[in-house]
């Protein structure tokens, strides 16, 4: 049985001469000193699907002195292959595009040789019923290494197989259906021999691509080729099970390499070297089928160098700037640097590889005045960082009473950070790095209750910058049970409509109280690892004063998950995420697929969105009833629609659902986001942050209210849609 593989143009050379109108002039050319190849048939046939015939039209050609030329006429209105034949001849195909007739091509002819041998198949296996080898070289700098990639006349019969191929110094690749691709690399033939190779053949998928580094006098010696399956690591257990599915191999002297034997799933290619920076690529591997990576270039080490305004702090302190790799670590690890600025506040890290990194600077006083993440590439210009300070007072209340509480303040618009603290008399003083809105998370003193507030910094006629932070008087307290009737400690938190939760610990007797709450009807909640969750409990908060209220814990229900491919393959390293209003929680499926969720009691039904590499993000929501399997499967969407989402420069976000889902409005950051210590925002891109994401009608509001300033979106198969919420953040930032 014959196979062809696809054809590939030869580059060609126009010669500027007389012809016959409509002819096609083909000059050819002997690619050895000695050959066995003395004449031919050119044979020129349409290159359409139907409608213009099949009627090959032949000149004959014949060498002398190592060149031929012949004619043939081609119409116009059609593109046209023409093969060179003759006995011992080899020659690429030449095109002729619709309109080209009547010009002069060109190509060289090789002698042939022959290359033959018998599979090596696995026990059970069945031979291949068709061969695809394809010959090429990339010395173009000499007549006979000028070959782009071009099928061959290949026979096969049960386990042997046998191929026509140029006489000359080539790269080969062999494949068959199901089976991962074989490659000989300098493969040479002498004219008329017949060469004998065994090839072995391995069922399954394959990865394979090219690694170069960017200079000409660097060597390929010490480069690293890692595969492993793209997956969100968390733990050291998560890091080992990857670890284990990882594949290294070696580049050969042309840069190539190959991975054999791969299961269906998202994969990273890394390739890296010492004293240089890495290169990765995402590749998806789905059935027997070969996955290139391309080509993986290798670019130098880069240098960090930040130069800050003015060099010193208020006090005349130097800068201290911390640098560490952007993401979260699965063990505890230093940072990459930890020190001063020079005195005219300058600093730099050479030897860096080129990627994300996460930039802290303090001040003198160990106060973070700036946080951000710089994207570190060879030869960029300095980061400049201007540092400004405002002298602040200001005093915090609970109700009409002071407050003494740690506060740790973080700009909305722009960098800026610090911690301070007020006293007993709710006084606190500081310096801020610039005015503006900021969040302020207030820790009342002796509680791990922690309470948010939005303050703006800004002077007055004479510069001065004063602060009052006023919180409601509501108080909630009592106690935590468990279903015997013990105290137990645990979290509780109190949710009220419009504002965001306020949580606190219970203390070892069980007892807690919380402060700072607006008055009116609430849903409290409670969960401890131990005692299980008490589900949502209505409460009515009053100003000052509350009765107390025992909140008992019951046992959660389990639930597996199981996530799955299309094909119906575990999707493993999945980010699981279990949400209601009273309820989040986080996992990462494991290696067949599985994410375990212990539910709280007294919840008719959890959303479940899963964002899987590879596959778009899914939104569904999970009934919770007595009759629920307790092991139910999800398969993952085939066909993904991106969405670009404008939002402002900070938060807040807004909120989103898929309509077809039924699932609640979520915040699009708790939908799309990373993993728990995962990079920060991932997905942000010049143009907003895009998704990949289940067709379908998805629904856009500025809070968990559905009204008439939400919009709707089509999102369709294949197909980019454009959201922009910006006007959004930018109107509730200024509220």
């Amino acid at each position: 049985m014959r196979s062809r593989g696809c054809f590939v143009m030869l580059p060609t050379v126009l010669f500027a001469v007389s012809l016959s109108a409509g002819n096609t002039r083909i000059q050819l050319f002997s690619a050895a000193l000695k050959s066995s190849c003395r004449g031919g048939v050119a044979r020129a046939v349409p290159r359409c699907v139907s409608g213009c015939g099949n009627e090959a039209i032949t000149a004959k050609w014949a060498f002398r002195d190592g060149s031929a030329e012949t004619e043939i006429p081609l119409s116009s209105d059609r593109s046209w292959e023409i093969t060179i034949g003759g006995e011992g001849c080899w020659a690429p195909p030449i095109i002729v595009a619709a309109g080209n007739n009547g010009e002069t091509r060109t190509a060289f002819v090789w002698p042939t040789a022959t290359i033959a041998g018998n599979f090596v198949m696995q026990k059970g296996e069945r031979s291949p019923r068709e061969l695809r080898a394809t010959v090429q070289t990339d010395d173009a700098a000499s007549i006979d290494g000028a070959i782009s990639e071009t099928p061959l006349d290949c026979v096969i019969h049960s386990v042997h197989w046998r191929c026509i191929l140029p006489s000359a110094k080539v790269d080969l690749r062999i494949a068959a259906e199901g089976f991962v691709p074989h490659y000989l690399w300098g493969l040479h033939a002498s004219v008329g021999e017949e060469k004998a190779v065994e090839v072995a053949l391995i069922r399954g998928g394959s990865v394979s691509g090219r690694v170069a580094v960017a200079s000409r006098q660097a060597e390929l010696d010490g480069t690293d080729i890692l595969l492993r399956p793209a997956s969100v690591v968390n733990t050291l257990s998560e890091e080992r099970h990857i670890a284990s599915r990882s594949q290294r191999a070696k580049p050969n002297a042309r840069g190539f390499f190959q991975f054999s034997g791969i299961g269906d799933g998202v994969y990273e290619v890394i390739a890296s070297k010492a004293g240089w920076s890495r290169a990765a690529r995402q590749v998806r591997v789905a059935g027997a089928k070969e996955s290139d990576t391309g080509i993986l270039i290798l670019p130098p080490l880069a240098r960090a160098e930040v130069i800050i305004d003015p060099p010193a702090d208020t006090r005349g302190r130097r800068w201290r700037i911390v640098l560490d790799r952007d993401g979260a670590a699965t063990q505890p690890r230093p940072p990459i640097a930890d020190r001063q600025a020079a005195a005219d506040g300058s600093w730099s890290q050479s030897g860096l590889e080129a990627g994300q990194y996460r930039l802290e600077i303090f001040d003198g006083g160990n106060i973070v005045r700036e946080r951000l993440v710089a994207n570190v590439q060879p030869n960029q210009p300095p980061l400049h960082l201007r540092m400004d300070a405002i002298s602040v007072r200001g005093i915090v209340r609970v109700g009409h009473e002071a407050l003494a509480a740690t506060l740790h303040f973080l700009s909305r618009r722009g960098p800026g950070e610090l911690e301070l603290a007020s006293d007993d008399d709710g006084l606190f003083v500081g310096s801020f790095p610039a005015l503006g809105q900021y969040e302020v998370e207030i820790k009342p003193k002796g509680s791990s209750q922690r309470l948010r507030k939005q303050v703006e910094v800004r002077q007055d006629a004479d510069g001065n910058a004063n602060i009052d932070i006023d919180l409601p008087g509501g108080v909630v307290r009592g106690t935590l049970m468990n279903e015997a009737g013990e105290p137990v400690t645990g979290t509780v938190r109190v949710y009220h409509t419009g504002s965001p939760a306020i949580s606190t610990s219970a203390s070892d007797d069980g007892t807690f109280l919380i402060i700072g709450v607006e008055v009116g009807d609430v849903i409290l909640n409670a969960k401890s690892r131990q005692a299980g969750d008490s589900g949502p409990v209505p409460y009515v908060i009053s100003e000052g004063i509350s009765q107390p209220v025992i909140l008992t814990l019951h046992a959660r229900r389990e639930v597996t998950l199981w996530i799955v491919s299309p094909s119906g393959q575990p999707v493993s390293g999945a980010v699981v995420r279990f949400s209601n209003q009273y309820f989040w929680h986080e996992e990462v499926t494991g290696p067949s697929g599985d994410a375990h969720g212990e539910l709280p009691r007294g919840i008719d039904a959890i959303d479940i969105i899963i964002a899987a590499i590879g596959f778009p993000t899914k939104i569904v929501k999970l009934p919770i009833t007595p009759e629920m399997e307790t092991n139910p499967q999800i398969m993952l969407g085939r066909a993904a629609a991106t969405l670009i989402v404008k939002v402002g420069s900070a938060p807040p976000w807004p909120m989103v659902r898929l309509d077809q889902s039924n699932a609640d409005l979520h915040s699009l950051m708790e939908l799309f986001s990373s993993p728990l210590g995962g990079p920060s925002l991932p997905n942000r891109t010049s143009r907003g942050f895009e998704f990949e994401v289940d067709p379908g009608t998805y629904t856009f509001c500025p809070d968990r209210n559905v009204s008439s300033k939400c919009v709707q979106k089509m999102l369709a198969p294949g197909i980019e849609a454009v959201v922009d919420l910006a006007s959004w953040s930018e109107e509730r930032s200024a509220q």
